[in-house]
């Protein structure tokens, strides 16, 4: 019989060490995690620091170019503004300094962006002579033209609010390193992330002094807590870290880790915003990059490492100068800086740059200048990205606007508008552009961002009114319906339109019979412009004024000419630099150039090409006639408060006066205004009242040194004397006479009939000194002479 085999059984001790196995190896992968789920996050944040920071917005920078009207005085406020310091000496100048001596200034430029790419850091020299530019060189080497850095606008930041401005090692100065070493981790090259040293001696200083004063973390230790732990005072977390620190000190070099930790550490707040390393901490304390540091600010930003808040300098002067005195002394006690620039840093005054001035206005063109990042060069976001937006704006006329804004919005409330609050905030608009390059220079889309985040420049679609009727005879010159000197009919008209009558009126409700196109315009008369409108084809006015940039809905009905239908200010903006540029229509656009994070620069959409929408002979036609509405015109009350230069432009004003324009130009500046409240409530305003003065305000106060740019006569041009009833060559016996522009060939070859004996052919005119020979005649002439005053002659 076969022995039965009974199963092996299972040694109660093998059955416990495989669970106990089992168990460590969960251990041990669960601490591995631990470890190696922040090391991986930690590592990659180590190895990618320069597109962590905010996306940046830079204005237009001030170019000089040899021969320029252009002062010292405006270069040295344009340095000053950028953050460059007077040299002091002795030495050579320093990067960020400049020196100026008569006639003479010299500059040592940063690093800065540029359409192309960065520009490394250079030496500039200008001679000035007769408040012109006669000399400029750059590096030794005579050039003809420069730009200085572009100006700091805005800063896209993440909801964070961080600052951050990554540097590299070998940007930082000795001296920095050297303090920050001093106070924080003076074994840093020596120790493996760990420093038993520093902890022991931080217990016995935390102990002897009764508080805890010191921290025994090194450099390294403090990096991984800033880059993935919380701040929590557990005995999890010190082990966490100091493991993390021993794998990332057996990782990474020492001098990445010095450069990381630099750019990670936190130096308090200024400006609304977190200042996240020594970088940001510069520009926000001393206004200035950390390559251009001194040992006293060194100190000073080293010494707020322990506690940013109490020892801001900015808040806290005395604790702040306390605190580098400390830094220093450690120094000292290091002997790692000798005694003497120690001492002279010690006496060293606290500077703090001065907050940069803020603008609640400068909002409306970030976001403007956002959005045309997203859409030109497919950026998806701003926050945290590390672009730098370069744009067409000019700091200086962006100031100016802002100033004219408050100060017209302000006059207005006082008196016209006294006492209508309940109607809301009376608001304005404001573009400033160049019309040869389509680059936006001034930006106002309100009053208050804060308050109201609606870009009424761009966004804001009202009624043009008076501001259209460019548009229409611009329309009529082109087609050789009219020209400045045709004459017009203001009386009373009616247009029959699907079953009702419409009756145009002018603003005074009265009509004075037939005018010149040239005085239609300048008094703005609306009855004649309708006439002119119907005359010449409501559906080719349409077209011109989609040729001259108007992109709105528009319909071929009679209203059309008197600005019925609703247009935004950056549209009317365009039209005006349209003619501003001979008839040539560029794209409107706020940015130059996007950069990546290397400054290397983006591709995107190219802009539209210029083109030609209108001759350059209607458009000077029609830019003659519009000078004259500051003559003459609507726009007069300008030249009686003093503004100077060869101006175009046209009031603007709807029913109920609710909307007040003025739009006007030279050939460099096109400029736009638009007041009115957002619910399109009435107002006591018109386009003179209100617009008007704003506009005249800014344009004045940024007149280019060298003056306004007239806008050049094209060849097919010529001129002549006329009587401005008549249309026909002036004589000695016309009471007025105007010299009027006209394509050439098209000017009149007869003398005025209204006021001469010209008006019976079959008389020949006697000259003056002969008339005693004829007395018939003469008694004619003196007939003829004597009619009533404004009589007008029908065509």
């Amino acid at each position: 019989m076969a022995r039965r085999k009974t199963p092996k059984s299972t040694s109660p001790g093998k059955s416990k060490r495989k669970w106990w196995w089992l168990a460590a190896a969960a251990l041990v992968l669960a601490i591995s995690t631990w470890l190696l789920i922040p090391f991986w996050t930690l590592s990659g944040q180590l190895e990618d620091q320069r597109s962590n920071q905010p996306s940046r917005l830079y204005g237009r920078p001030l170019a000089l170019e040899v021969g320029a009207r252009m002062n010292p005085e405006s270069v040295q406020e344009e340095l000053e503004h950028l953050g460059y310091r007077k040299w002091k000496g002795p030495g050579k100048l320093r990067i960020g300094e400049f020196h100026r001596e008569g006639n003479a200034l010299a500059a040592k430029l940063r690093s800065f962006p540029t359409p192309t790419g960065l520009q490394s850091p250079k030496s500039l020299e200008i001679l000035f002579r007769s408040r012109r530019i006669r000399g400029l060189r750059q590096d030794g080497q005579d050039v003809r033209g420069v730009r200085l850095e572009p100006p700091l606008l805005a800063t896209f930041y993440g909801p964070q609010q961080e600052e951050r401005r990554p540097i590299q090692l070998q940007e930082v100065p000795e001296t920095l390193v050297q303090s920050v070493l001093a106070v924080e981790d003076d074994s840093f090259f020596s120790h493996s992330g760990l420093s038993i040293s520093g902890i022991l001696r931080a217990a016995w200083v935390n102990v002897t002094g009764g508080k805890v004063s010191q921290g025994g973390s090194t450099l390294t230790q403090q990096l991984v807590k800033n880059l993935f732990l919380t701040h929590e005072r557990t005995f999890s977390r010190k082990l966490r870290e100091a493991v993390l620190a021993i794998l990332v000190e057996l990782r990474y070099d020492k001098t990445l880790l010095l450069e990381a930790y630099l750019n990670e550490i936190y130096l308090g707040r200024r400006h609304g915003a977190n200042l996240i390393g020594v970088g940001a901490a510069s520009y926000a304390f001393f206004n200035k990059s950390v390559s251009e540091l001194d040992l006293a600010e060194a100190a000073t930003l080293a010494g707020m490492i322990r506690a940013p808040a109490f020892y801001d300098p900015s808040t806290h002067p005395e604790r702040s100068l306390e605190r580098r005195k400390q830094v220093l002394q450690r120094l000292a006690s290091l002997r790692w800086i000798p005694q003497a620039p120690l001492s002279s840093a010690e006496k060293h005054e606290l500077q703090i740059a001065s907050p940069p001035p803020t603008y609640r206005q400068m909002a409306y063109f970030s976001q403007w200048a956002k959005e045309e990042a997203q859409q030109r060069f497919g950026v998806s976001s701003l926050p945290a990205s590390g672009l730098t937006l370069l744009s067409t704006l000019d700091r200086s006329l962006q100031e100016k606007a802002v100033s004219a804004a408050n100060w017209g919005m302000d006059a207005l409330e006082k008196g016209w508008e006294k006492n209508r609050q309940e109607k809301g905030t009376l608001q304005i608009a404001l573009v400033s552009i160049d019309p040869r390059t389509g680059g936006v220079l001034a930006y106002l889309g309100g009053r208050d961002f804060a308050a109201s985040q609606f870009d009424r420049a761009a966004k804001a679609k009202r009624q043009a009114g008076s501001a259209f009727k460019p548009a229409v005879y611009a329309t009529a010159f082109e087609s050789r319906a009219a020209s400045p000197s045709s004459l017009v009919d203001d009386s009373p008209l009616t247009v029959r339109l699907a079953g009702k009558d419409w009756s145009p009126r002018n603003s005074d409700n009265q009509f004075d019979g037939w005018m010149s196109v040239r005085s239609a315009v300048e008094r703005s008369r609306n009855v004649p412009t309708v006439r002119l409108a119907l005359q010449v084809g409501l559906p080719r006015i349409v077209e011109m004024a989609r040729r001259l940039g108007i992109s709105a809905p528009l319909k071929p009905l009679p209203s059309l000419a008197l600005g019925a239908f609703e247009v935004t200010p950056l549209e009317m903006a365009t039209v005006y630099g349209t003619l501003a540029n001979g008839g040539i229509r560029t794209s409107i656009h706020g940015l130059e150039a996007v950069l990546d994070t290397e400054g290397k620069p983006i591709e995107g959409k190219p802009l539209a090409k210029p083109e030609a929408v209108l001759s350059r002979e209607s458009s000077y036609l029609l830019t003659s006639v519009l000078q004259g509405v500051f003559e003459r015109g609507t726009a007069k009350s300008a030249r009686r408060d003093g503004l100077e230069g060869p101006f175009a432009g046209k009031t603007g004003t709807t029913n109920g006066r609710r909307d007040s324009w003025f739009a006007g130009y030279t050939a460099d500046r096109a400029s736009v205004v638009w007041v009115g409240y957002d619910d399109n409530s009435d107002t006591k305003l018109s386009g003179t009242r209100a617009a008007l003065p704003i506009w005249a305000r800014f344009v004045a106060a940024t007149r280019p040194q060298s003056g306004y740019q007239v806008v050049e006569k094209p060849d097919g041009i010529t001129t002549a004397v006329i009587d401005p009833e008549s249309g026909q060559l002036t004589t000695e016996d016309c009471p007025r006479s105007l010299s009027e522009v006209f394509l050439a060939g098209e000017e009149p070859n007869s003398f005025c009939s209204l006021h001469s004996r010209e008006r019976f052919p079959r008389y020949e005119r006697i000259p003056r000194g002969e008339r005693q020979k004829h007395p018939f005649r003469h008694w004619l002439d003196r007939v003829f002479k004597g009619r009533k005053e404004g009589e007008r002659r029908k065509p």
